[in-house]
């Protein structure tokens, strides 16, 4: 069966862009080496911050972000992910740039949380993703509920996002319980891994007694789904 050839908009973080194509090679129904997806990756770490260019007026990241998606189409690329859920704030930006689909990561997200009746969920992201709700708008939309940690834990979720960043693992996870046990005192009956990172940071889940969403999988699902 044909394929369509995947490009993917990375670097940001690096890790968490190689996390991404794990992923989408652990979703991809195969047997063999050939059945599985082409992938194009731009894996370009010199992205400008995206937090500091939405909170702190910094260089924007959404002219690079364009001319990452246009390369990746010449290359000859089908369709396009972006593995960084702070990055969305630029994705009009993205899209108009190309004539080939850019699957939405937060969009992905919700329609699963939409289809498993989820009513109240908490978030744990950025800071930048935070405060342009990219989050919070769809999930009005879709009538869910949205808790967010206080500013005192959003420091810790920001702490454990920088870590992973420079490699330090343990200091990464040093906040996991305390994160959870304050959402669910929030009411949230599942987290949304709102960051790129996160999924990495929180990578045994199964001792937690609550639902994760890892939008980073449920995008690689999706890309998965519409390469075939």
């Amino acid at each position: 069966m044909p394929k369509k050839t995947v490009g993917i908009i990375g670097g940001m973080g690096p890790e968490a862009t190689v996390d991404f194509m794990a992923k989408i090679i652990k979703n991809t129904p195969a047997q063999i080496d050939q059945q599985h997806l082409h992938m194009l990756v731009d894996n370009n770490p010199q992205v400008p911050d995206r937090i500091e260019a939405i909170l702190k007026a910094g260089q924007t990241p959404g002219p690079i972000l364009a001319q990452m998606a246009v390369q990746l189409e010449k290359w000859g690329a089908d369709i396009l992910a972006m593995p960084c859920n702070t990055a969305h704030y630029f994705f009009t930006e993205i899209e108009k740039a190309v004539g080939i689909p850019v699957l939405n990561i937060i969009d992905e997200t919700i329609k699963v949380l939409k289809r498993e009746n989820v009513n109240c969920v908490g978030l744990l992201a950025s800071t930048g993703t935070l405060k342009t709700r990219l989050y919070h708008k769809r999930l009005e939309e879709a009538n869910i509920n949205i808790v967010i940690p206080s500013e005192a834990y959003q420091e810790k979720v920001t702490q454990s996002i920088y870590a992973l960043k420079s490699g330090d693992y343990f200091r990464a996870r040093m906040f996991n319980q305390e994160l959870i046990d304050h959402l669910v005192g929030k009411n949230a009956e599942a987290v949304i891994l709102g960051c790129t990172e996160l999924p990495i940071v929180f990578k045994d889940r199964d001792e937690y007694r609550i639902a994760f969403y890892d939008p980073t999988e449920i995008l690689a699902e999706a890309v998965v789904r519409e390469a075939f």
